[in-house]
């Protein structure tokens, strides 16, 4: 009697067929392990390099219970399973590891199958608690072959008793899958069959995962499940480049974080387990879904302009609280459908969302710009069923709910935007099984029950759009009233205006300040500096003596010691409110140095001191004690002083405007109801409308006063003498637009990084096409004497090309791959290749110190060679003006330093010049030093610039690189 026969792929089109793409197959992986129980699911891609991989390896693991070879036999390899469906609350505590019953996320029997996305080869390994550590092997690629059924398939289970066969069970594995290859029909196959039989035998497995299974699997209380992937899918390849990640704004790496980010609903800031999706490389270890990237639940409320929770009955009424901006009202909400139970049953819902620009927020400009960065990765409206993400929603490319769409037809009538919504909408199995996933695990189907339950909440959204937060026409304003958002909007944008005014107003008097102190401490110092000279002739005079008169040596060590505290009052600090000038910032500068001069006449005036005191007297060190006691002592008092009178001055302005204001706001208020006070014929109605203007106007001066005073009495309330406010806000200020100059700047690099990729494309191509031609012509040159000449000289310009081609290699990413040794000398031989033909025309004498030759680099060639190319081409330029042209590398105490004989750098400069896009040179671009300083970080080192004497030999810009730890304070 005939009866159903599978083919083997029907494997491969239930598992890798039915999955959308990489964050898919690992959500439908991770919901397994969910549901075993485990309290961490996580994945670990180790790149090439990792600890001697010759090719990356994935893993997929989780700590849940485990499998018993029953399990396998009967659960894991057969297809359409019902266990997760009516088995759930059949197990014991014991065997749910103590945990509560949760609420099976699969229902198919087939999602176990998306293993089969990951990559060809997969070892799994798993154990039960006190049981048997348990491993199968499989390769994927078998199913390929359609002309086998799945009883052609034979997948053998093995025990690993011990932890020291690991390697050898294992390799077991590898050989007895091999044997399929010999079974079933193969005839049109067998190139497919060579292929697998090859990767068999060349099977290797890295000591590393060793150690990893002996350390999860091998031990009384271990239990889990581990899938070990070789060569993985290529959409986990294409996270990585080579030996390496690059996480900034890598499309790929973007998909896959917004994919897998909040797989536990973190909006409600439950815990039932971790995810966690970890990238080994030869520079450590990066989780790519780190927590705290992602939304927390005070981010919807405390971090957001408007906040919404509530819930939808089963008759889709929503019922609960709306807060816009500061103003928190109960809201009702009744879609427009028949009445009766909505075909996609009853669902909470709960976000947050923040206003497009900082002047229409209530947030301060930093938690502003942390949330909107957040919004830009994971913004979106996600969806949670039973605890558990459903994708593809929340994704910030997934706009279900259209309100792009909307935004499109008009941005102020349909405020909300996807991107700029964070929050969550939760459903169960169980009460809305309309909802249905597609067979590709990639959203619902579009039934009646899904096409209801997005109507629904459109007409939802557009409800709150266009009740409480678009911007109305003035004549609709005049006639129907404010929306909620535009009742408080003007004044936000008017507070924050003024936040900004008085921000520019206080950076303006730290300039006026700053500049002020410059020029009159710049004279006072000159003074001081000339009178330490002095003091310092006259005691080097009397320290000569054998006998030292104390009257004759008292005055002058009066003096300095005034003139040390002089000096002290005339300290200078770079304000970090402001950015100075480059004028500014070289007068500075030099007041510094000079400053640091007078510190040294102080320092050779106390040493001339010290050695004077051991000629004088008992009598006359304690008569220069109570001196130097009553000098101090004074100045200590006139200090606090001269604050005191600085701070009662501003007391005293302050407190005149709040005495003006005193009288001014009572008699505003007075103004503004004297019409509503009765006069006697008013009837209750009247009276009670009277009544509520009062308290109207009342709220608004109230609102006035607090915006005037009550941050500012805050502010005050929680100033301390222990910190330097004016510093802090500063350093904020100097580090966010230091972040947002770098942001855009790399932005404009990743642009220029992708034509210099199309160029260097093409170059290759016509490279070859020249080459061939030039060989064509070779042959007629030969017979015609008139074209040999001019054939002579473009094969000459054309090897020229293909030299300077090669000396780029090992300029290339590739050549990341792998570290070598590379010395001094063998950089100043590249550069001496490099440069010749620069060096020779300019007459430039390049040397290096022995000190340098021997020095050892163990890193790659792409990151040093490119860095030492960019600091001496930067120095030729600068070289030309001058007559004596020298460049020289040495080694000093742990610093490499590249001087030359050209122009000097401005002080202002000296932090500048490694700044993307920052040059002075005319048509320059300012990449060079930037790149140089990028690329010697990720390996280590360091690299700035010095005007110190002690290391600018020649005169001119000395540029130093060292490693990052020995690298000392000061520098």
């Amino acid at each position: 009697m005939p009866s159903f026969r599978a083919k083997a792929r029907a494997v491969d089109l239930l598992g890798k067929g039915q999955i959308a793409d990489l964050p898919t197959a690992i959500c439908e992986l991770w919901k397994n392990g969910y549901d075993a129980y485990a309290d961490n699911l996580s994945c670990d891609l180790y790149l090439l390099g990792y600890k001697g991989l010759n090719s990356p390896v994935f893993t997929l693991s989780d700590d849940g219970t485990g499998m018993s070879k029953t399990d396998i036999e009967e659960k894991w390899i057969v297809l359409g399973t019902d266990s997760r469906v009516r088995g759930a609350e059949l197990l014991t505590e014991g065997e749910r590891l103590g945990k509560p019953i949760r609420i099976p996320m699969g229902e198919k029997g087939i999602g176990r199958l998306s293993v089969s996305y990951l990559g060809p080869k997969m070892f799994m390994i798993t154990k039960k608690k006190n049981g048997n550590c348990l491993a199968l092997f499989i390769d994927w690629r078998i199913l390929d072959n359609y002309n086998l059924y799945l009883n052609d398939i034979d997948i053998h289970i093995k025990e690993i008793p011990s932890s020291s066969e690991i390697k050898k069970i294992l390799f077991e594995l590898v050989k007895e899958f091999e044997l399929n290859l010999t079974s079933g029909n193969w005839e049109e196959h067998q190139p497919l069959a060579d292929t697998i039989s090859k990767d068999t035998d060349d099977f290797y497995l890295p000591n590393f995962l060793v150690e990893r299974i002996q350390s999860d699997f091998y031990g009384k209380d271990r239990h889990g499940t581990i899938f070990i992937v070789f060569d993985p899918h290529d959409q986990l390849t294409e996270l990585s480049k080579g030996d390496r990640i690059d996480i900034r704004g890598d499309p790929a790496i973007n998909y896959l974080r917004s994919s897998l980010s909040g797989i536990n609903n973190s909006f409600k800031e439950e815990k039932l387990f971790k995810t966690g999706f970890f990238i080994h490389d030869s520079g450590g270890k990066y989780n790519l879904i780190a927590k705290e990237n992602f939304f927390a639940r005070e981010d919807m409320f405390e971090n957001s302009d408007h906040y919404l929770t509530g819930s939808f009955d089963e008759n889709g009424f929503f019922k609960r609280e709306l807060k816009v901006f500061n103003r928190i009202i109960q809201h009702k909400f009744r879609p427009r459908r028949l009445p009766g139970r909505t075909p996609y049953g009853p669902l909470k819902i709960e976000f947050g969302f923040v206003e497009g620009e900082h002047k229409s927020s209530i947030l301060p400009r930093e938690k502003w710009d942390i949330i909107m960065k957040k919004c830009h990765h994971f913004g979106g409206l996600y969806l949670y069923r039973d605890k558990f993400r459903v994708l593809p929603y929340g994704r910030t490319d997934f706009d279900f709910l259209k309100f792009e769409e909307r935004r499109s037809l008009s941005a102020t009538y349909y405020q909300f935007s996807h991107r700029r919504i964070f929050g969550y909408i939760e459903i169960s199995r169980n009460k809305n099984p309309g909802l249905r996933d597609k067979a590709g695990r990639e959203g619902f189907i579009e039934n009646q029950a899904y096409r209801e339950f997005k109507e629904d909440l459109i007409g939802f959204f557009t409800d709150l759009a266009v009740r409480f937060f678009r911007t109305k026409s003035p004549e609709d304003r005049e006639k129907f009233g404010p929306t909620l958002r535009e009742e408080q909007v003007v004044a936000i944008k008017q507070r924050n205006k003024r936040i900004l005014r008085a921000e520019k107003k206080r950076s303006k008097m730290t300039a006026t300040r700053f500049k002020r102190e410059l020029k009159e401490n710049s004279e006072k110092l000159d003074r001081i500096t000339n009178d330490l000279k002095e003091r310092l002739t006259d005691l080097e005079q009397e320290s000569k003596k054998d006998t030292i008169l104390y009257n004759k040596v008292s005055q002058n060590i009066s003096q300095i010691g005034s003139k040390k505290i002089e000096l002290g009052n005339i300290k200078l600090v770079k304000p970090r409110r402001i950015e100075l000038t480059d004028r500014q910032t070289n007068r500075y500068h030099e007041y510094r140095e000079r400053y640091d001069e007078a510190l040294e006449l102080i320092g050779a005036c106390n040493a001339l001191i010290y050695d004077i005191h051991e000629k004088l007297s008992e009598e006359n060190l304690k008569e220069e004690f109570e001196e130097r006691y009553d000098d101090f002592r004074g100045d200590v008092s006139s200090t606090l002083k001269g604050y005191r009178a600085r701070f009662t001055n501003a007391i005293e302005d302050l407190d005149t405007q709040m005495k003006d204001d005193l009288q001014t706001f009572p008699d505003v208020y007075a103004e503004k109801t004297g019409h509503l006070i009765p006069t006697g014929n008013e009837d209750n109605e009247e009276l009670k409308r009277r009544i509520e203007q009062l308290g109207t106007i009342y709220d608004a001066i109230k609102e006035e006063i607090e915006e005037k005073y009550g941050s500012f009495v805050d502010h005050v309330e929680s100033l301390s003498f222990d910190i330097d406010d004016d510093l802090l806000v500063g350093w904020y200020k100097e580090q966010y637009e230091k972040i947002s100059e770098k942001v855009e700047a790399l932005h404009e690099l990743a642009q220029l990084g992708m034509a210099i990729e199309i160029i260097d494309h093409q170059f290759n191509v016509l490279y070859a096409e020249m080459s061939e031609a030039i060989d064509f012509f070779k042959r007629f040159a030969n017979k015609k004497p008139e074209i040999e000449e001019n054939y002579r000289q473009l094969r000459n310009a054309f090897e020229h090309l293909e030299n300077n081609h090669k000396l780029l290699t090992p300029l290339y990413r590739t050549m990341r791959r792998t570290k070598t040794e590379i010395t001094g000398s063998g950089i100043k031989a590249y550069l001496e290749i490099f440069f010749a033909k620069r060096f020779e025309r300019h007459r430039i004498s390049f040397k290096t110190d022995p000190s340098f030759d021997n020095y050892v680099f163990y890193t790659y060639e792409s990151v040093i060679k490119p860095a030492f190319i960019n600091i001496i081409n930067n120095a030729l330029y600068w070289l030309i003006p001058f007559s004596d042209r020298k460049i020289k590398i040495s080694y000093e105490d742990g610093k490499i330093l590249i001087m030359d004989s050209g122009e000097g750098i401005e002080y202002a400069d000296l932090d500048r010049i490694f700044t993307l896009f920052f040059t002075r040179k005319p048509g320059g671009r300012g990449i060079g030093l930037y790149l140089a300083k990028t690329n010697l970080h990720t390996i280590g080192y360091e690299i700035y610039a010095s005007n110190d004497k002690k290391f600018n030999k020649l005169g001119g810009a000395c540029i130093i690189i060292e490693k990052m730890e020995e690298k000392k304070d000061g520098f």
